[in-house]
């Protein structure tokens, strides 16, 4: 049937358009089954050195059966909305953490880690960067302290459907043909759904590497915060090293490290606004979010400063921090999270 001469055509909202996706994607179900299924010797050999490594690098080929032209390109990452469609509380899933907790095949400490790790839900099914770092600006981690340093996610993680880790990690060797992959990873998680907030660990063994996720589940309807920090009056004391983190009341041992400025100086724009390394957060719309502040010689804690935020469903909330003679604004702009943006 042809349309009517002069009709328009009526945008589809973000809803409908990722049921659309979601009813295209079942229709290339067949076509996602025969590309599983086409494993020839080599691809076998290749499954027995590293399994994690060969579904990875399948990944890409899957991903463009079910989503492209729906959600962008594959290399996409995603963005925060201006605008929230259909957005509520739900579920979501918290990032504490990525570290190399074992190493193999030759491998020595300290290891100079770059490449990519990204989070993909079902909200647009793009890149939620977490870890991003080119060859020539390596992070050096060693034995004692493995932890990588995140960058986000830069909103929050929909827990309605698996996530998918995608990592891409690489130790930087003498010369670029030296270059190891320390670890690929295209994994799909999904967690039980109680009513409660909990924290769970993911660990994925590789050829060359461990890595270990720390993650928490928060439930009870979540809500999303972005944190930011201001110097007002002052500057950050010479000499000793600053440690900004978020945690939750519900998972009160585990910490989202917003900035560890280990010897490097705290860097400030000329508006005094610091540069946090991380700044989202997820937090249950009837719990607490609480932001700290460490001043620390070494590992010393010199002065410490906590602030306890209560969750709204819009809006944004304020404290202050005293640090001696650094006083700073922490500002929480909370919104609902949207499902699809």
């Amino acid at each position: 049937m042809q349309p009517v001469a002069g009709s328009r055509r009526r945008t589809l909202t973000p809803a409908e358009q990722r049921r659309k996706a979601y009813y295209a994607a079942q229709g290339k179900e067949v076509e996602v089954r025969k590309m599983a299924e086409e494993v020839d010797e080599d691809d076998e050999e290749e499954m027995a050195r590293d399994m994690y490594a060969f579904q990875a690098s399948r990944f890409r080929e899957s991903w463009e059966v079910q989503w492209f032209g729906f959600f962008g390109l594959f290399e996409d990452t995603n963005k925060k909305p201006e605008r929230r469609h259909n957005a509520f509380l739900c579920n979501s899933l918290q990032i504490f953490s990525l570290k190399v907790a074992g190493i193999s095949e030759g491998l020595q400490w300290p290891l100079h880690v770059f490449g990519t790790a990204f989070l993909r839900d079902s909200a647009d099914h793009n890149r939620n960067t977490i870890f991003n770092r080119g060859r020539d600006n390596c992070q050096i981690i060693t034995q004692e302290v493995p932890y990588l340093t995140l960058t986000g996610p830069t909103r929050a993680v929909v827990l309605l459907d698996p996530v998918t880790f995608e990592v891409d990690l690489k130790v930087k060797g003498t010369t670029e043909s030296e270059d190891k992959h320390l670890s690929s990873l295209a994994a799909p998680f999904m967690c039980s759904i109680p009513l409660r907030s909990y924290p769970l660990k993911r660990d994925y063994t590789s050829k060359l590497s461990t890595l270990e996720f720390a993650l928490g589940f928060i439930g009870n309807y979540s809500i999303e915060a972005t944190i930011a920090i201001r110097i007002t009056r002052g500057s950050w004391p010479d000499g000793l090293r600053a440690q900004f983190a978020a945690r939750t009341t519900s998972i009160g041992h585990e910490e989202i490290i917003l900035l560890d400025s280990g010897d490097n100086e705290v860097l400030v724009d000329d508006d005094g606004w610091i540069t946090l390394s991380r700044r989202v957060a997820s937090v249950e719309i009837d719990g607490w979010l609480k932001v700290a502040v460490k001043a620390l010689l070494g590992d010393e804690i010199i002065v410490t400063k906590e602030k306890c935020f209560s969750p709204k469903k819009a809006g944004r909330s304020g404290g202050i921090f005293d640090v001696g003679l650094c006083h700073m604004d922490v500002t929480v702009a909370w919104s609902l999270i949207s499902p699809s943006v």
